[in-house]
């Protein structure tokens, strides 16, 4: 369970990064028609059904897709089979670095670039909620996008092809489940967070640490894969 527990912590450190949190009111936004302080508020006008069922579907299109770079992850693996110790442990040394980057120890300018994959030309509806969901996933922000290197990493370690989907399924997850409940909860989720904003540095901290010892467990090859 250990692949599995790491690849779902990455997903929800994904959704509480810098590059996704602030930009959520704006997401839900896009993928409902209301607009985002009417969201923000909980205002008496805003269908949480409509809300949450556009999000389910968003989750679907990122779903897919990060399922499908599962699968080429550990199609390309199987291809570099032999290299397998070698690949734990440059996977374990860019796990521990993002870990140094997120405790703030070392800044490392890169990954603070951010470019976004823009969406507002995508229809809206339940199809363009899927496209959404979609583009989403492979036009992911660099600042994140090396979390999601990592866990693609270890399907490409993971050693076969099911194995593979199944750690960007519990990805998928990490970020899924905190999205449902923004949207479902609406203003009480986004009160909690302003409230914890403060803390927000605190959590930061943590999962930086967190990465820092699965990186090291990683390297030394003590990090159990069994699905």
């Amino acid at each position: 369970m250990g692949q599995i527990l790491t690849a779902f912590g990455a997903g929800v450190m994904s959704f509480f990064s810098p590059c996704i949190l602030p930009l959520l009111p704006a997401y839900l936004s896009m993928l409902s028609g209301f607009s985002a302080s009417e969201i923000m508020k909980g205002s008496a006008g805003v269908s949480i059904h409509k809300v949450a069922g556009r999000a389910a579907i968003f989750i679907a299109g990122f779903t897919l897709a990060f399922a499908g770079m599962g699968a080429a992850a550990s199609a390309l693996g199987n291809t570099l089979a032999a290299h397998k110790d070698l690949m734990l442990r440059v996977f374990g040394m860019i796990m521990a670095l993002l870990g140094v980057h997120m405790t703030g120890i070392f800044n490392f300018t890169v990954l603070n670039y951010e470019k976004r994959f823009s969406m507002r030309n995508i229809a809206q509806g339940p199809a363009g909620a899927f496209l959404m969901g979609f583009a989403f996933a492979l036009g992911w922000s660099p600042c994140i996008g090396p979390i999601l290197a990592v866990i693609l990493g270890l399907a490409a370690a993971a050693g076969t092809v099911w194995k593979g989907v199944t750690l960007l399924l519990a990805y998928s997850a990490g970020l899924a489940v905190p999205l449902l409940a923004a949207a479902l909860l609406t203003a009480e989720f986004f009160a909690l967070i302003a409230r914890f904003k403060s803390a927000m540095r605190w959590v930061e901290l943590a999962a930086g640490l967190v990465l820092i010892i699965f990186g090291g467990l990683l390297f030394f090859d003590k990090l159990m894969f069994v699905v």
